[in-house]
């Protein structure tokens, strides 16, 4: 038997593996919301022909395959302290769907180990699908149960709290979902279709891909692939923000430019974009309003968050920022700081990636 990767190990070959990616699979421009060639301003739904693709089991299960499953195939098998076990599989989504039961849900993606040096492993997009309390209700759960052990067909494991559940509106933490589409197209395999898990606040590996069984239990201790090699358990996004345009080293004109990029959180909406030229003092950045993504994106006013009426910007939804700044000739560092509504702020240093990298971004343009 293979023995598990240790932390340092894991995240070496992860990282390794995703540059690889990026470079020779996929392309970075295909791969990476942050491309390398050149900054842009982002679309604020994510195509899903060029949205990340991560699979967390590639470098964590010895010999991985991604599953190839169709619609008929698939099953989830519900067990454990349930008061009858019971296995749904997709036209028992669909039935409900169809019953008036189905969410639209905007949810920015991001991978624990995007970080400022391995960049693009972010998107947001409308996720759609039937609450798993549809097929789960909280009431048929015994007593002493804590987690949901979860498990995906290609073996990957992750797990979320039985009081996790119910979600919060107030607090816009949303019900786990069990997803079939995404920007209103079929989950592709390589999104973890034809049904993965999504948890609104958390990096993607808490959203269990290809799910395939869900066992309640007492057992309150932490469970999961990463949460094995040593990653947070509760996977929640950190508060954390990116220029887009311009990127690291980029030459530009001097004069006007316009910096752009975009800011979340998973623990509350973003507050607030800071950004600092050179010495100067940090200024608020300006944020696209509601009204302007919905007017090139109609495809967000389908999301529970617009049509609910809550409050803009959402958390774990992706907020965008600009800043316009006349740039003198020379070299000039950017300095990109964002905050929550929830009092938490970007660290100016952040080495510790086990719950995601968030450091300050930084920017060093040529103003010729």
């Amino acid at each position: 038997m293979t023995p598990p990767l240790s932390r340092r190990q894991f995240i070496a070959q992860t990282t390794a593996a995703t540059i690889g990616v990026c470079f020779v699979q996929l392309g970075c421009d295909y791969n990476s919301v942050d491309p390398i060639v050149e900054g842009r301003e982002l679309p604020f739904l994510t195509p899903v022909d060029s949205f990340y693709v991560k699979a967390g089991a590639e470098i964590s299960i010895g010999n991985w395959q991604q599953p190839s499953l169709s619609q008929s195939e698939w099953s989830l098998l519900i067990d454990g302290l349930v008061s009858s076990p019971r296995q749904i599989n997709f036209d028992d989504i669909a039935e409900a769907a169809a019953s008036g039961h189905d969410v639209n849900v905007l949810k920015t993606m991001r991978c624990v180990i995007d970080s400022n040096e391995v960049a693009g492993l972010i998107g947001t997009a409308v996720w759609s699908g039937v609450p798993l309390t549809h097929f789960l209700d909280p009431s048929d759960i015994d007593a002493t149960a804590r987690r949901l052990r979860i498990r995906g067909y290609d073996g990957f494991t992750n797990n979320i709290r039985v009081d996790r559940l119910a979600g919060d509106e107030n607090a816009q933490l949303l019900p786990p979902l069990l997803v079939t589409h995404m920007n209103g197209e079929p989950l592709t395999e390589r999104h973890g279709g034809p049904v993965r898990l999504m948890l609104n606040e958390a990096f993607g590996y808490k959203n269990v891909k290809w799910i395939q069984h869900i066992e309640v239990t007492a057992n309150d201790a932490p469970f999961g692939t990463y949460q094995d090699a040593g990653f947070s358990d509760d996977g929640v996004i950190r508060v954390v923000s990116r220029a887009t345009n311009p990127l690291r080293s980029a030459v530009i004109p001097a004069g006007p430019t316009r910096i752009s990029g975009f800011a979340v959180s998973g623990f509350a909406a973003v507050d607030s974009v800071q950004v600092a030229v050179d010495d100067g003092a940090a200024v608020n950045a300006q944020t696209r309003s509601l009204s302007d993504i919905s007017a090139t994106d109609p495809l967000v006013a389908s999301a529970v968050q617009v049509a609910d009426g809550l409050p803009f910007p959402y958390r774990a939804v992706w907020t965008q920022w600009f800043l316009d700044v006349d740039f003198a000739v020379g070299s000039h560092t950017v300095l990109v700081r964002a905050s929550d509504t929830a009092g938490n702020e970007q660290p100016e240093s952040d080495s510790d990636i086990t719950d995601g990298i968030n450091a300050a971004a930084m920017v060093t343009v040529e103003a010729v």
